[in-house]
C-alpha cells in the first residue's frame, strides 16, 4: 500500500470518526494527459524557457549598457565639474548636475558632502580607487538607494567621491523588464493556440488510426487505415499497421478454415466410426435377444465392421503422421522408386498391367523420405486398380523440366465426373457417396498423398473424365547434377 501524507492520514481519521469506522477514502484514478496536450505544453514550456534566456540577455546586456554610460559619466564628472566644486568650496553655486552626489575627504579626516538627496552614498564599501563600484546609501537615509561612484585621491591627499544615483536606471531597467514580461506573455499565449492548432492538425492522421483500430476492433476487418507518403512517420505507420492487419487477416481466415477444416474432420470421423459401431451394436442386441442362432454369421459382420474400423483408424494415425513427421531428406532416384512400387502393385494385384514410361534422358533425383514417396505413389497406383475397375490399367510415366521432375499416374477405369474430381483430395470425400460400401475405403487415402507431395515441396492434381479414366500428375523440385553428393561424400 503506498504511504499517505498528513493531510490524507487526518481527512481519514475525521472521516472515520463521523462515519464510525469507514477509515479509508477511495481517490479516483489519475488520468493519463493526451499525448497532444503534452506536446502543446512542452512547446509552450520551450518557449518560455527560450522567452526567459532572452530577457536575461537583452536585461543583462541594457544594464551594462547603462551602467558603461553612467561609469563615463562619473569619469567626465572627475575631471571636469568635481575639480570645480573642490575649488570653489564656499561658493553655494556649483556646476555639478543635479543627480550627482561629491564627497570630499580631507587629509585632516573632515568629510564635505555635495547634493546628497537625503540619502547620502556610504562611501565606506569603496573599496579601490579610480574604479567605479555600485554601492548602497547609508544606514540613517531617508530613503534606501543604489548609487554607481568613483574615489580618486589627490597630490594633496584629499579623496574627492563621484556618486551618480542609479534610481533613473533602475526605473528605466523596471520598465523594460514589465514590457517584457507583457511581450512574453502574448507571445506565449499565441504560441499555445498557434501550438494547439498545428499540433491537433498534424496528429489528424493519428486519430485516423484511432478510430480505424477501433472498427477493426468492432469486428471491421476489412477495415484499412488511409495511405500516407512513407517518407513521413505517420506514412511509415500506417504502411506497417496495413501490412500487419493484412496479415493478421489471412492468419485469422486461415485459423477459421483450419477451425472449419477440423470440425468437418471430426464430425466426419465420428460418422465414420458410429457407423461400424452401430452395426457391431445391432448385431450384438440381434444375438441377445435371439433374433438369430447363426453364431458365424454374427461373428463375420462383427468381424467386418471391426476391419472396417480398424482400416479407418489406421487411416487417421496415417494422416495425422504424414502432417506431423519430419521427413528424412535424401537424394530419391524416382525411376528406381516408381519400378519398386509397379512390383510392389503387381504382387498385390496379379494379372493387372501396369506399365512405367522413362521419358527422362537423366536420372529423375529429387529431394525426399523414399518411405513416403513410396507411399504416395503406391496409393495412386491402388486407387486406380481399386476404384477403376476388374479391367483398369495402370501407365505411370517419368519426365522432368529445367526445374522438376513430373510424375504421371494414369488409368483408363471408370474415372469420375469433374465436380467429384474438384473434391478428390479432401478429408473423407468419396466419389462414391455411400458409407456403407463393401470397398471399406475411408476416403482418407488421396489427403494422405496430398498432404505427403506437399511436405515434399510439390503439387499434384487430377483430370478425370467418366467412362475414361483418371490421370494424377505429381509435380516435385528436381535436384540438378551439382546439388548431388559426390561420390565421396557418401563413402
Amino acid at each position: 500500500m503506498a504511504d499517505k501524507g498528513t493531510d490524507e492520514v487526518a481527512a481519514d481519521i475525521t472521516d472515520g470518526a463521523a462515519k464510525k469506522g469507514k477509515s479509508k477514502l477511495s481517490t479516483p484514478p489519475s488520468r493519463a494527459l493526451p499525448m497532444r496536450t503534452w506536446l502543446v505544453v512542452l512547446t509552450v514550456m520551450i518557449s518560455a524557457f527560450g522567452l526567459v534566456g532572452s530577457s536575461v540577455a537583452v536585461h543583462v546586456l541594457m544594464r551594462e549598457v547603462l551602467f558603461s554610460r553612467v561609469d563615463e559619466d562619473l569619469a567626465m564628472g572627475i575631471d571636469t565639474w568635481a575639480r570645480s566644486v573642490q575649488l570653489n568650496r564656499g561658493s553655494s553655486v556649483t556646476p555639478m548636475p543635479s543627480e550627482f552626489c561629491q564627497i570630499t575627504i580631507s587629509p585632516t579626516g573632515s568629510i564635505r558632502t555635495v547634493n546628497d538627496q537625503g540619502s547620502p552614498p556610504d562611501f565606506h564599501q569603496i573599496t579601490e580607487l579610480g574604479t567605479p563600484v555600485t554601492i548602497e546609501s547609508t544606514a540613517n537615509s531617508l530613503e534606501e538607494r543604489d548609487w554607481r561612484a568613483i574615489a580618486i585621491q589627490g597630490d594633496d591627499g584629499t579623496t574627492t567621491i563621484v556618486a551618480r544615483s542609479l534610481e533613473p536606471e533602475q526605473q528605466l531597467m523596471a520598465g523594460l523588464g514589465a514590457i517584457q514580461a507583457i511581450i512574453a506573455a502574448i507571445v506565449l499565449i499565441l504560441m499555445g493556440l498557434a501550438s494547439y492548432y498545428f499540433v491537433r492538425r498534424a496528429m489528424a492522421p493519428l486519430r485516423e488510426v484511432e478510430s480505424t483500430a477501433l472498427a477493426i476492433a468492432e469486428g471491421d476487418l476489412d477495415r484499412r487505415v488511409p495511405e500516407w507518403s512513407r517518407e513521413t512517420e505517420v506514412g511509415q505507420l500506417s504502411y506497417v499497421l496495413n501490412k500487419m492487419l493484412g496479415e493478421l487477416q489471412d492468419s485469422l481466415e486461415e485459423a477459421q478454415s483450419k477451425e472449419e477444416q477440423m470440425r468437418r474432420f471430426v464430425g466426419d470421423a465420428s460418422h465414420e466410426l458410429r457407423t461400424p459401431l452401430t452395426s457391431l451394436r445391432g448385431y450384438t442386441e440381434l444375438y441377445r435377444q435371439g433374433a438369430t442362432d447363426d453364431v458365424d454369421f454374427v461373428l463375420t459382420k462383427i468381424d467386418d465392421e471391426s476391419k472396417r474400423m480398424k482400416l479407418l483408424v489406421e487411416d487417421l494415425l496415417a494422416l495425422t503422421r504424414a502432417e506431423g513427421t519430419r521427413l528424412s531428406m535424401k537424394p530419391v532416384d524416382l525411376l528406381e522408386l516408381t519400378l519398386s512400387v509397379a512390383s510392389s502393385a503387381r504382387a498385390a494385384f496379379p494379372g493387372r498391367a501396369i506399365e512405367v514410361d522413362n521419358s527422362t534422358a537423366a536420372i529423375p533425383v529429387v529431394s525426399g523420405d523414399a518411405d513416403r514417396l513410396h507411399q504416395v505413389l503406391l496409393n495412386l497406383v491402388v486407387n486406380g486398380l481399386k476404384h477403376g475397375g476388374e479391367e483398369a490399367t495402370v501407365h505411370i510415366e517419368l519426365r522432368y523440366d529445367e526445374d522438376n521432375v513430373i510424375v504421371v499416374v494414369a488409368d483408363d477405369g471408370e474415372g469420375m465426373s469433374p465436380e467429384a474430381a474438384q473434391h478428390i483430395f479432401e478429408r473423407f470425400y468419396r466419389a462414391d457417396t455411400s458409407r456403407s460400401r463393401g470397398s471399406g475405403g475411408s476416403g482418407l487415402g488421396l489427403a494422405i498423398t496430398k498432404t505427403l507431395v506437399e511436405q515434399h515441396g510439390g503439387t499434384i492434381s487430377v483430370v478425370s473424365e467418366v467412362g475414361v479414366g483418371s490421370v494424377f500428375t505429381i509435380v516435385l523440385p528436381r535436384l540438378k547434377e551439382a546439388e548431388l553428393p559426390s561420390q565421396a561424400d557418401d563413402e
